[in-house]
């Protein structure tokens, strides 16, 4: 460790040499951080983690998103907090990673209400599966105030603007970045049970978890509810054609929900983007909720369930709530799908009946299909805050570290 720590110390005092030499003016980070008393915890992270300063790019400059002190005393009631407890260096590593932007991005060049998806250093396939590095939300609103989105949907403010050093800026901000977690756990997070059911019904997760790059448009609940038999009672494969219809095979974000676009989904059938005044549709589902960051992608909320028969739908923009497109639709109370989700926590002994049904609706999904989905895919509604800080490693005051080129945010 000590030789690995006067590698990266070397590196960065070369680093440092020659960007003052070609300035003459601006301090070094390490000078800046030194300075910056709110900024002490953090500064004693990048001493003892410093292999990330080795990964830093050298020809650009970099924005460090560095949380406070104050940030750092949140860490034991975030999801951060196992890891940095017990020192997982590969862990940490990444949460830096996730903390770290190519290029120097001050505040003032920020768009009020214009949403920013800015890729970060994190690459590692074992926490994230987005090309070019996993993405973090930076939008500046009114009176000038800079958020920046995450995981989960965590928020985080930029408390002190636009720290510049030799290699770039630091932005101060009040809260960790918490790196994206996978399908599984984003749907625990945010109640999405019925469409996290019916994509284990249809064999699906798997899929949906390691394929790179993947724009999902979750139903909520109510939008299963809705239908009833109507999708309860269909087979998995055609519940898994109805599924495909909600995935698009590329990185989709709101900005690019724009009025009569089409994209291609996985189904082989194209979706329609429509806008009616502030209100933006899918087909005739409304969008509810936009850009919620997950491992391998982001997914949008709609309020009904797509149908690739229907792909020419259109919403009443005079109404409220869109009705249901498909023909046999009955409303129930009770939420379809929710006995194929694994159970994996307080579980009682059941036994597997190789003469199951194959239909969608009786969560028939074979026990081999489920084992066999990827290391993120462990917990289930029961017992799933444990799961959730296992796989993004996010347990104790994870952050950053910069040099002549990259950016930094926790």
């Amino acid at each position: 460790m000590r030789c690995w720590s006067s590698i990266a110390v070397a590196a960065v005092c070369l680093l440092v040499a020659s960007v003052r030499a070609q300035t003459g003016t601006l301090q070094d980070l390490g000078s800046l951080l030194a300075g910056e008393k709110n900024l002490s915890n953090f500064y004693g992270l990048i001493q003892k983690y410093p292999s990330i300063l080795l990964q830093l790019p050298s020809t650009q400059g970099v924005t460090i998103l560095a949380p406070s002190n104050d940030a750092f005393n949140k860490i034991p009631y975030s999801s951060l907090k196992e890891a940095f407890e017990s020192n997982d260096e590969k862990t940490i590593t990444n949460v830096l990673q996730y903390h770290i932007l190519q290029g120097q991005r001050l505040a003032a060049q920020l768009i009020p209400g214009t949403p920013v998806f800015i890729p970060t250093l994190m690459t590692d396939k074992a926490f994230t599966n987005v090309t070019g590095g996993q993405r973090v939300e930076n939008v500046k609103q009114s009176e000038d105030v800079v958020v920046l989105v995450s995981g989960q949907g965590s928020r985080s403010t930029v408390v002190e603007k636009d720290l510049e050093f030799t290699g770039g800026v630091v932005q101060v901000i009040d809260s960790l970045l918490i790196p994206p977690a996978d399908l599984q756990d984003t749907a625990d997070s945010f109640n999405f049970t019925s469409f996290q059911g019916a994509v284990y019904a249809a064999g699906k997760m798997t899929s949906y978890t390691n394929t790179p790059n993947l724009t999902l448009l979750v139903p909520r609940n109510e939008a299963f509810t809705a239908l009833g038999p109507a999708i309860s009672n269909i087979t998995s494969d055609e519940l898994a054609t109805i599924l495909d219809y909600h995935v698009i095979p590329q990185l989709i974000y709101s900005t690019s929900l724009t009025n009569g676009t089409k994209f291609l989904t996985l189904q082989g059938e194209k979706i329609t983007v429509l806008q009616s005044g502030n209100n933006k549709y899918i087909n005739s589902a409304q969008l509810l909720t936009s850009d919620i960051l997950i491992a391998n992608g982001v997914i949008h909320v709609i309020d009904n369930v797509l149908n690739p028969q229907g792909p020419d739908a259109q919403p009443n923009p005079d109404i409220p709530s869109q009705a249901p497109v498909f023909a046999s639709a009955s409303q129930v109370n009770n939420l379809p799908f929710t006995s194929a989700i694994p159970c994996t926590a307080n579980c009682p002994v059941t036994t597997t009946d190789p003469t199951a049904s194959s239909s969608a609706g009786s969560g028939a999904t074979s026990a081999n299909a489920r084992a066999t989905t990827t290391s993120h895919i462990t917990s289930s509604s029961q017992g799933h805050a444990a799961a959730i800080a296992r796989e993004t490693g996010y347990h104790a005051a994870g952050l950053m570290v910069a040099l002549g080129g990259a950016v930094l945010m926790i």
